[in-house]
Parts: C-alpha cells; sequence; structure tokens
C-alpha cells in the first residue's frame, strides 16, 4: 500500500500530538512528519518514533522556505498557532505573525506542489457572535476579536492559494492531559480539585465543546477523502451541535468530584463570543453520521486521562 507522506504543523500541540496518537493506533499507512518550535512529548514513546520532526519557527519565512526546498508532501494538516483568545489578545503581534504571517508563509511552499491537499485548523472565532444557532458554515463571517480576525483571513489565503483543501472550524476542543492549562474545562479541572474558586467570565456562555477524540477522528476522515479525490474544497464544523452553558462545565466536574465548586462571577471579557452552536448536518453529509461525545461523556474521559501517570506536557505556545 502506499505510504503518504503528511506533515503536521504545532505537532507538539494538543491537537498536533492527539492526532499523531490517532494516527499511530488506527495503524493508518502514512510518513508522519512534523514541525514546532519545540520537540513534541508523548505518553508514550512508540509515537515520537514514528514521526520526523524538525525544528521550524513558521514565523520565519526563510526558515519555511529551507525546511519545504527538499520536501515534498501529500498533504499538510495546518494546526500550529497561537490556540487562545486570550494568548492573542494578549499579544497580537504575536497572533499576526504566527497565524496570519506563518500561515502565508507555509501556504506559499506549498502551493509550489498544487497536488499537495491542505487541512487548516480554523475556528468558530471567524464568526463572531452570531444572532441565529445553530451557526451554519455559509453564515456571515464577522471576528470580534484578533485571533478570529488572523484565522478567517488564514482561510482566505488557504482559497487563494490552495487547489485542494478543507477548512475546519474547530470549537472548545478539550479531553486530555495534552490539554492546555489556560483553557476553560482543563483549568476549571484542575483548581476544583485544588479546592480553589472558579472564576466565570460573564457566566451566561453557550459552547458547543468538542472533545479531542472526535476531532482528531474527524481530521483524518477528511484527510482521507482529500488523499482519494472524493473532496477537493470544502468548510466543516467540527462540532457536535450541542447546546452547552457553561455552567454545565460545573456540574459535571460536581458530579464526578462529589462535591460543591465555589464559583465567582466576573464581567464578561469584550473580546469573547457569548454564544455558539454549530450545525452539525454538512459534516454529517462529508463524514457520516457520527456521534460526537456528550460534555458528560467527554469530561468523564478527561478526568481519566488526567489522573494517568504523565510526565510534563506543557504545551508550547505557538501549538493547538
Amino acid at each position: 500500500m502506499y505510504l503518504k507522506n503528511v506533515l503536521i504543523t504545532g505537532i507538539s500541540g494538543f491537537i498536533g500530538r492527539s492526532l499523531v496518537e490517532a494516527i499511530v493506533d488506527s495503524k493508518l499507512p502514512w510518513n508522519i512528519y512534523g514541525i514546532d518550535i519545540k520537540p513534541p512529548r508523548f505518553n508514550d514513546s512508540k509515537y515520537l518514533e514514528n514521526i520526523v520532526f524538525d525544528t521550524v519557527d513558521i514565523r520565519n519565512r526563510k526558515a519555511v522556505a529551507e525546511y519545504f526546498a527538499t520536501r515534498k508532501f501529500d498533504g499538510v494538516i495546518h494546526l500550529a498557532a497561537v490556540s487562545r483568545v486570550v494568548d492573542a489578545e494578549n499579544d497580537k503581534e504575536n497572533c499576526i505573525r504566527t497565524n496570519l504571517y506563518g500561515t502565508q508563509y507555509l501556504l506559499e511552499n506549498i502551493a509550489l506542489t498544487p497536488e499537495t491537499w491542505v487541512i487548516f485548523g480554523s475556528s468558530r472565532e471567524v464568526y463572531g457572535e452570531q444572532k441565529l444557532l445553530p451557526v451554519k458554515e455559509s453564515a456571515a463571517k464577522k471576528p470580534i476579536n484578533i485571533y478570529g480576525e488572523c484565522k478567517l483571513k488564514g482561510e482566505l489565503l488557504v482559497k487563494e492559494l490552495i487547489t485542494k483543501y478543507a477548512i475546519l472550524r474547530f470549537s472548545n476542543v478539550y479531553g486530555n492531559s495534552y490539554d492546555i492549562d489556560g483553557r476553560v474545562i482543563p483549568a476549571f479541572f484542575k483548581r476544583a480539585t485544588n479546592g480553589k474558586t472558579l472564576f466565570l467570565e460573564g457566566g451566561n456562555q453557550i459552547i458547543d465543546f468538542t472533545h479531542i477524540d472526535d476531532t482528531t477522528n474527524s481530521i483524518i476522515k477528511v484527510a482521507k477523502l482529500l488523499q482519494e479525490g472524493a473532496i477537493s474544497t470544502e468548510e466543516i464544523h467540527i462540532s457536535p451541535g450541542n447546546e452547552n452553558k457553561i455552567t454545565d462545565i460545573i456540574a459535571c466536574l460536581e458530579t464526578y468530584l462529589g462535591k460543591k465548586l465555589n464559583v465567582e462571577i466576573r464581567e464578561k471579557r469584550n473580546y469573547d463570543v457569548v454564544r455558539f452552536i454549530g450545525d452539525p448536518s454538512h459534516r454529517l453529509a462529508i463524514l457520516g453520521n457520527t456521534t460526537f461525545k456528550t460534555l458528560n461523556e467527554g469530561i468523564a474521559i478527561m478526568i481519566s486521562s488526567f489522573r494517568m501517570p504523565k510526565t510534563n506536557h506543557s504545551a508550547v505556545s505557538y501549538s493547538i
């Protein structure tokens, strides 16, 4: 069987490392290449043995060009990014350099081999605050923060430069020990287990949380479809289409931890999108009738992963 050469950018991040594990565990006939600003760490050394890693800073145009000068890929899964809205707002220049210019530098090199397909990890943040829920892929794009603006411009670059692509809009991915501590669900879990107060910015958010396993499985399905030529240009929500209140996380954690948690409501941040539910109908049509995990199921899995013995899995700043 023909071995596919697949590059994963941001391979040291939460989704990147989880994706490597899913690919290896599925025994897919792929040669996995990865770039990031720091090497990835895994719970099991077998995953590291199955990738060819290079340190590349995508913010450096020359470094990106030199990397691609001697390599050719069947497909590229672009996940490298400043991955949290709050980090992007706190350092807008780095967000622009990484999420926009870094994407541009990658795409202009990938475009030199038009047969190479691209999966671009985008975000629900491109929609901004929508009045009509659930949100379809065709809805107007009105980002309200720098993260969403850069992701949207990245999408436009993909459409301009790449022939075969899928734009996947992720929605609040969570679910294992590789996650970044500052994200809402792992942050709540760790503060709760340490008896600390949980802080809610606003407290009225409705969010379409997506478990990491559903995310990686969807990425793999899309990659297969692109490789087979079954799809050529797609935009797909990778989210379950569920209405979850931010307070539902607290209820789940109280159930699993068996105790009442201390919660403090703070003022909403002006760059946070308060309401988003992705319409799953297009995803179901393209990827099949796959049931995504509920928040309750996903948090149970996440708690198990956090309780497993592990090494230091701190994700680097520029990976998702």
